[in-house]
């Protein structure tokens, strides 16, 4: 989504609000860092760019849907995500190696990128289907949450054997 910027620019504006849904790029940044992660419903965006006596800044607000696999148990999660960013907005005054401004090309904003850059920090790591997931068994591949299976348990490394002397 690219928002034109002249009425900001021209004082016309004070604020201009938009609402849009994209779903993310499968070759873009996002679905390349999150690639176990599947967009398929899209992503809500709404918000507003206001200036201010020459200052500007953008205001988000994020609604995404999400299903991947869950970290230990690779059973199916669906997560869900809402949240809200501002960014400021500098003209070419400001060095363009500065990440704390978004900036104008030919008087137009795009604002994909600082929705996907704010997606990458905010999505967690890893998603787990609850709290106290157990996992897989290491041996034979069982879901521990359905309940345990009949591998027996290790005792751990034989060559640590000696440590467990000194707990007695």
């Amino acid at each position: 989504m690219i928002l034109d910027m002249m009425p900001l620019l021209c004082g016309e504006k004070n604020k201009i609000e938009f609402e849009f849904s994209y779903v993310p790029d499968k070759n873009g940044a996002l679905c390349q860092t999150f690639s176990d992660i599947d967009f398929s419903s899209p992503v809500k965006v709404s918000g507003y760019v206001k200036s201010m006596a020459g200052y500007m800044f953008l205001h988000e607000d994020i609604h995404v849907e999400y299903s991947t696999a869950c970290a230990r148990c690779a059973e199916p999660v669906d997560g869900k995500m809402e949240l809200s960013f501002e960014k400021d907005i500098a003209d070419e005054s400001v060095s363009e190696d500065n990440d704390d401004y978004i900036f104008l090309e030919d008087k137009k904003l795009d604002l994909i990128d600082p929705t996907e850059e704010e997606l990458m920090l905010e999505l967690p790591s890893k998603t787990l289907c609850r709290e106290d997931c157990a996992g897989l068994c290491v041996k034979c591949g069982k879901n521990l949450n359905l309940g345990k299976c009949s591998c027996k348990q290790s005792e751990g490394d034989p060559r640590l054997q000696i440590l467990k002397t000194l707990l007695k």
